[in-house]
């Protein structure tokens, strides 16, 4: 069974003309929390759901810190999750040191996720159906770009 994705006509102010139209956003078919997560892994193990919780816990731990130590994170059959940089083009490479950048977290998906989301099927919604991302969800709903392994998919908006 292949994946379905939503699609839903949004309100939205075009930066550059500053007038009001429509964009397509992506809604989730939902969103799978830790109590979700722990019950989903508790199922095919002898472990106990706390033992499982707890280890989730620990390795998300392990994972926040090795992402503030400045090293990026893999996550096999997910994917990495590391660090772009954006600022002004410039002629020279000395010139670089003169531009502001910005610096954030990027995720960049496996070749499995790619390929479930890039060969999604698409439906469009009715007004109110699914949950849009959120800036605090982990994700960006002003605008959208296509991710492929190996590019970045910026994560902080």
């Amino acid at each position: 069974m292949g994946l379905t994705l939503k699609l839903s006509k949004s309100k939205a102010i075009n930066p550059s003309t500053k007038k009001m139209g429509f964009r397509t956003t992506v809604k989730s078919n939902g969103k799978a929390d830790m109590d979700s997560l722990v019950a989903s892994a508790s199922k095919n193990t002898t472990a106990h759901p706390a033992e499982i919780r707890m280890a989730f816990e620990l390795v998300l731990d392990a994972i926040k810190d090795n992402l503030s130590a400045g090293k990026m994170v893999e996550l096999k059959g997910i994917g990495t999750i590391g660090f772009s940089c954006s600022g002004a083009w410039t002629e020279k490479a000395e010139e670089q040191t003169a531009v502001e950048h910005k610096i954030g977290v990027t995720f960049f998906p496996s070749q499995e996720v790619h390929a479930a989301v890039a060969t999604a099927k698409t439906s469009w919604t009715k007004d109110d159906e699914g949950d849009e991302p959120t800036q605090d969800g982990g994700g960006s709903s002003t605008g959208g770009t296509t991710t492929k392994p190996g590019e970045s998919g910026n994560l902080d908006g």
